[in-house]
């Protein structure tokens, strides 16, 4: 049976390309001119989903997208609006909207959105299976339906070129997720370039990314290609988009909007064929009324937004991938550890992963390390509860020099860390020879 998705839309050239489109997607349309026939439609049909332009004659969005949530509450609402603000979005999701589009929208952006949200409500879907029932998808593992309905909203999107935004804790698997849709996508046979937003210096970001011309600046002795440029055809994994200083923001949106760009100290226009995926662990609305993100960047970077929930939330996932990474670990050591003892599989279950998957995962790997026993136990685990009482106060350095000191060692340890320790690339974008890169990690003990 075809899903049925109501449009409410006012304007009557755009509602009828619209329900159009959505018809030849092979939804069954029903379409109405105000929200008044919208209100009738809802109170006497029943709707898969329903597309609502936020201002509307007689009844207004707001109001419709309440009544259709009480009518159905499983539904896919998505508003529309020509009046993009951030506290109109915000009562939007309050109200029970899967999403918003701020208008002017390509229809291909709504089709590939609306795909997504119905898949994710939809039965799910794996790419493979194991012993055990733990499923992978990329790999991303799982046996929780809500990690399965995920994984079909990947595959869904990973067809379609739409930016991505990835919100989700630490530790929760955002990358393992912008992998997967790349491996997934057309430009699968291209590479996937990561950028660590938060790991890079603002002074530094915007070379990194787009890379500068010989001699732009102290120490530019040679042409840099950007991260754009090495993931032309590809895909571009921007972590933690939400550190991401303002110079930078107007330069991505431009990329974003545009596809072309500049090197730094360069006129030539060069091309971006790249797919944008980013990631954060903040709000990005919070973001944009504190006034630390452009808005037209964030409506640019959220037209597909997939929400990796916390280990917490998704406790059929707990035990499964304990033993999948006792297995992993286990194996290279030559251990003959089985099992989780049931003591280790309750305290497994009854603790909040702060730390999501990448603290279970490290939490294992220890306890097999350590473990003597065929059966991993409780005291193998050593699980530390999280902190609930005020932290002692730092040390502080003993002087100022120390201070600088140190500061000089972290920005050092940073900037090595976000090349992967190739000293010769750290000491271009410090704008310094390798030989005084060397001599200062050797008094900064970094050696």
């Amino acid at each position: 049976m075809r899903q049925r998705v109501l449009l409410v839309e006012d304007e009557p050239i755009l509602r009828l390309t619209l329900a159009n489109d959505l018809a030849e997607e092979g939804y069954e349309v029903s379409a109405a001119r105000d929200g008044a026939e919208g209100a009738e439609q809802i109170a006497t049909q029943r709707f898969d989903a329903v597309l609502l332009d936020l201002k509307l004659p007689k009844v207004d969005g707001l109001s419709l997208l309440k009544q259709y949530k009480a009518a159905t509450p499983q539904g896919i609402a998505v508003l529309m609006t020509a009046y993009g603000t951030i506290q109109s979005a915000v009562a939007a999701m309050k109200a029970g909207a899967a999403d918003y589009l701020l208008k002017p929208f390509a229809a291909e952006e709504l089709l590939v959105l609306l795909r997504g949200l119905l898949a994710a409500r939809g039965a799910p879907s794996a790419e493979r299976s194991g012993p055990d029932g733990i499923r992978a998808f990329g790999d991303l593992l799982y046996v929780s339906t809500t990690m399965a309905r995920i994984c079909d909203l990947i595959a869904t999107v990973a067809r379609s070129d739409a930016t991505v935004l990835i919100y989700g804790e630490t530790g929760t698997g955002k990358e393992l997720v912008a992998r997967a849709l790349h491996e997934h996508s057309h430009r699968q046979g291209h590479s996937l370039i990561k950028v660590a937003c938060a790991a890079i210096p603002e002074t530094l970001l915007e070379t990194e990314l787009f890379g500068h011309e010989k001699g732009a600046f102290t120490g530019a002795i040679r042409e840099h290609r950007g991260r754009f440029e090495m993931a032309h055809g590809g895909s571009l994994f921007l972590d933690e988009v939400a550190d991401l200083g303002p110079a930078v923001q107007a330069k991505l949106l431009r990329v974003i909007q545009e596809k072309e760009f500049e090197r730094v100290g360069g006129t030539r226009t060069l091309k971006a064929d790249v797919r944008l995926i980013s990631a954060t662990r903040k709000r990005l609305e919070d973001e944009v009324l504190a006034g630390r993100m452009r808005e037209d960047l964030f409506y640019r970077l959220k037209v597909i937004t997939i929400r990796v929930p916390p280990l917490r939330d998704r406790k059929d996932d707990i035990l499964p991938l304990a033993e999948h990474f006792l297995e992993k670990y286990r194996r290279p050591l030559g251990k003959e550890i089985r099992a989780l003892s049931p003591e280790a599989c309750r305290h497994l279950l009854g603790y909040p992963w702060p730390g999501n998957v990448r603290e279970l995962e490290a939490t294992i790997q220890r306890a097999v390390t350590l473990a003597k026993d065929r059966l991993l136990t409780l005291e193998d685990l050593a699980v530390e509860e999280p902190a609930t009482t005020a932290e002692p106060a730092a040390i502080l350095p003993s002087s100022l020099g120390e201070a600088i000191r140190d500061a000089e060692r972290r920005y050092l340890q940073e900037v090595l860390e976000s090349v992967g320790g190739q000293r010769l690339r750290a000491a271009e974008i410090l704008g310094i020879s390798r030989k005084t890169l060397w001599k200062k990690m050797k008094t900064l003990g970094l050696e």
